[in-house]
């Protein structure tokens, strides 16, 4: 019986250690149809193999939390998500599961890929948007099974240099952003074509490229071209295969300006539009304007300068036509020009006249304010005077005033020392009385003002103090109410397993009387 009630009690004691073993994971907002998890901390291969994830549902999304390592054992036990977002996690090292539709994984610090390598027969990976923008990725791995991928971002990373043929089995893809790397060289295969046919969308921005070589690149459906932000002279190849382009954008570079003239041939026939550099950029870096771009004037072969105002000479002949017809219609039209200009100049000096007779009215009127306001004057300075000789007067009548109240305190005070005078008032005594009585009213308001503000401070203190009580006392109440509500769980159990022990109480019991009574 005592080897039975060890083992039970072993297991009541252990059972919440080994709970805490296993991290359970599953969905918080049950009501929305994306799965979202947060604070899923798995910062050790240990953490990742004892997590479980429960009723995982698809989408799913990993708001918060730290997993350095996206391992292939983390991403299996998440099998049965096809749509993952696992962005801010800070995530170094990410496996990429073959069945996974979309990926985004965003704002990490992901130094390298880990694609999928077994020893079976090389899987095509399923996924059609792949978003790893603002991460710290050098290089890129073989990208030749994202066969079916329509979307690759790359901002924001550590690239340097970019093979275009790492994208050439990727015949659906249709945006690609390189923006913001340190992007040196863009290279491509020299005698084999690269076939984008769905390409909408390329972007090269923010980079360090000085020359771009496309003339292998045959994107069909390229309506969207950034280079916007590099250190680029020229293009080696021709804007003309690009036959869908709608929008080119090449500011921020050092372009050569034959190359700039090159490309406005091009877009009168292709029709594409262009950007503009900052206003004052070309001034600022000592470079020329060229169709609202700035631009080098030396040819790409160093020969000399160039025409510089090859983009004024159609808006110098527009002008020139303009100012010819303006000739023309001034030769031949004066004729009826002339009456009407000769009504308006009759209605302008019918306007003039009565204009100059508004003038003589304010003229008038304002002489008669001037007149007025020296009128003021004079009537201010008599004002002045009479108010002086008045304040003069006053200050007489209260000297003499004051003069007779100090003799008739002398008188008093004479009188005072006289015994045969009748009592009455002695104000200068009434007045000291007075004054003192003043002094101990003041002194009782400044004691009763720092009694008053020592209730207040000490009212402060005893509010906080009191506040604090009461938190550690719901503090006190929470921990009560769970050792009472973990003892009436002891207590059940206890009730529920007190009929087994009894059992087996009972036939340990039988057993033992009935060996004594074989042994008797």
């Amino acid at each position: 019986m005592a080897i039975v009630r060890t083992i039970i009690l072993s297991w009541m004691l252990l059972a919440p250690v080994l709970a805490n073993w296993y991290d359970a994971f599953s969905c918080y907002s049950r009501a929305s149809e994306v799965c979202r998890l947060k604070d899923i901390i798995l910062d050790s291969d240990r953490a990742i193999q004892s997590a479980t994830f429960e009723n995982i549902r698809d989408p799913l999304v990993i708001e918060s939390g730290k997993i350095e390592h996206f391992s292939r054992e983390l991403a299996s036990k998440l099998s049965n998500v096809l749509d993952l977002t696992v962005d801010r996690l800070g995530i170094v090292q990410l496996y990429i599961r073959p069945t996974l539709v979309h990926l985004s994984a965003v704002e990490n610090a992901i130094e390298r890929l880990v694609l999928d390598e077994s020893d079976e027969r090389v899987q095509e990976y399923s996924m059609l948007t792949l978003h790893l923008s603002s991460n710290k990725l050098k290089e890129l791995p073989a990208l030749d099974r994202f066969v079916r991928l329509m979307t690759l971002a790359l901002d924001n990373n550590l690239l340097t240099a970019i093979d275009m043929a790492t994208f050439s089995s990727m015949k659906a893809l249709r945006v690609l952003t390189l923006a913001h790397n340190r992007l040196v060289t863009v290279s491509s295969p020299p005698d084999t074509p690269i076939h984008l046919q769905k390409l909408g969308r390329l972007s090269f921005a923010g980079n360090q490229l000085a020359l771009l070589d496309i003339r292998n690149w045959e994107f069909d459906s390229l309506r969207e071209l950034n280079l916007t932000g590099n250190g680029l002279t020229r293009l080696e190849g021709n804007l003309a295969q690009f036959p869908a382009l709608k929008a080119l954008e090449i500011a921020g570079n050092r372009w050569y300006c034959e190359w700039l003239l090159m490309v406005r041939a091009e877009q009168e026939s292709a029709r594409f539009t262009l950007d503009s550099d900052q206003p004052g950029r070309c001034r600022d870096e000592h470079m020329m304007t060229s169709l609202q771009h700035c631009c080098n004037p030396l040819g790409p072969d160093a020969a000399g300068v160039i025409d510089v105002y090859g983009d004024k000479w159609d808006e110098l002949k527009r002008l020139t036509q303009l100012l010819d017809k303006l000739n023309h219609t001034i030769a031949n039209g004066s004729a009826t020009v002339k009456p009407v200009l000769e009504a308006q100049l009759k209605s302008l000096n019918t306007q003039l006249a009565k204009l100059l007779d508004t003038q003589s009215q304010h003229s008038a009127e304002l002489k008669r304010l001037d007149a007025g306001i020296d009128q003021q004057k004079s009537k201010t300075s008599k004002l002045e005077l009479v108010l002086t000789a008045k304040v003069d007067e006053l200050r007489e009548i209260v000297d003499t005033r004051w003069n007779h109240t100090m003799d008739v305190g002398l008188y008093v005070d004479a009188l005072a020392n006289d015994t045969t005078t009748p009592t009455g008032p002695h104000w200068p005594s009434v007045a000291a009385q007075n004054e003192k009585t003043l002094n101990n009213l003041r002194i009782l308001l400044d004691m009763t003002s720092k009694q008053f503000n020592l209730y207040s401070g000490k009212s402060y203190e005893q509010n906080a103090l009191l506040k604090a009580l009461v938190e550690r006392l719901s503090t006190v109440q929470g921990d009560v109410d769970r050792v009472r509500l973990n003892g009436q769980e002891i207590q059940q159990q206890l009730g529920k397993m007190e009929p087994t022990v009894d059992l087996i109480y009972q036939f340990l019991k039988d057993v033992r009387e009935g060996c004594i009574e074989d042994i008797d």
